[in-house]
C-alpha cells in the first residue's frame, strides 16, 4: 500500500508539472522572430537575408599620418584577450603580436593558424591590417578570429600605429 502512495504522489506531480507548462506556455506564448532582432557580426548570415554589400574600405596612409600610437594601445586593450603584445611572449587564443607589422602571415612558431590564413600567404604591411582589422572573416574566410572588427578607420589606423612601435 506504501508503494502505490509513493507512485500516485509522483504521477500527480507530474500531472501537475505537465498542466502547468502548457497552462504557462499558453499564457506567455512568445511568437517566432521572422529575422534576428539584433543580429550578432561573425555569425551565420540567415537563409532569407538580402545580399551584404560589403562597404568600401579607405586606404589607411592618410589616417596613419595623423595616427597616435597611444590610442592605439588604447584600443588595442580589447586584444589582450586573446593575443600577447610583450617581445618573447606566449601564443594565447591568437598569435603574439610583437613585431607582426612586417612580419610574413601565419609565421609565429608554436601557433596553429588556420587553412585559410596559411593560404593566404604574403606579409602584414599597413594595408593587410587594415583590411584585416576592418573584418577578420569578411577579409579572410575561413579564419579562426572571432573579432567582428574596427569599423572606424582612426581606430584601426592609431592600433596599426601603435603595432608598428612593437619591434
Amino acid at each position: 500500500m506504501q508503494m502505490n502512495k509513493i507512485f500516485a504522489a509522483i504521477l500527480i506531480a507530474g500531472i501537475v508539472a505537465m498542466v502547468a507548462g502548457i497552462f504557462s506556455e499558453e499564457l506567455f506564448h512568445v511568437p517566432k522572430l521572422k529575422q534576428d532582432a539584433f543580429p550578432v557580426a561573425g555569425g551565420a548570415p540567415a537563409t532569407d537575408a538580402a545580399p551584404v554589400v560589403e562597404a568600401k574600405i579607405d586606404p589607411i596612409e592618410p589616417y596613419l599620418a595623423k595616427a597616435d600610437a597611444g590610442k592605439g594601445a588604447q584600443t588595442a586593450k580589447v586584444c589582450t584577450a586573446c593575443h600577447s603584445f610583450d617581445k618573447g611572449g606566449p601564443n594565447k587564443v591568437g598569435p603574439l603580436l610583437y613585431g607582426v607589422v612586417g612580419r610574413g602571415r601565419a609565421s609565429v612558431d608554436g601557433y596553429a593558424y588556420s587553412d585559410a590564413l596559411k593560404a593566404k600567404g604574403g606579409k602584414w604591411d599597413e594595408e593587410e591590417l587594415n583590411h584585416f582589422l576592418a573584418g577578420p572573416a569578411k577579409y579572410i574566410p575561413g579564419t579562426k578570429m572571432g573579432f567582428a572588427g574596427l569599423q572606424k578607420e582612426s581606430d584601426r589606423a592609431d592600433v596599426i600605429k601603435y603595432l608598428e612601435t612593437l619591434k
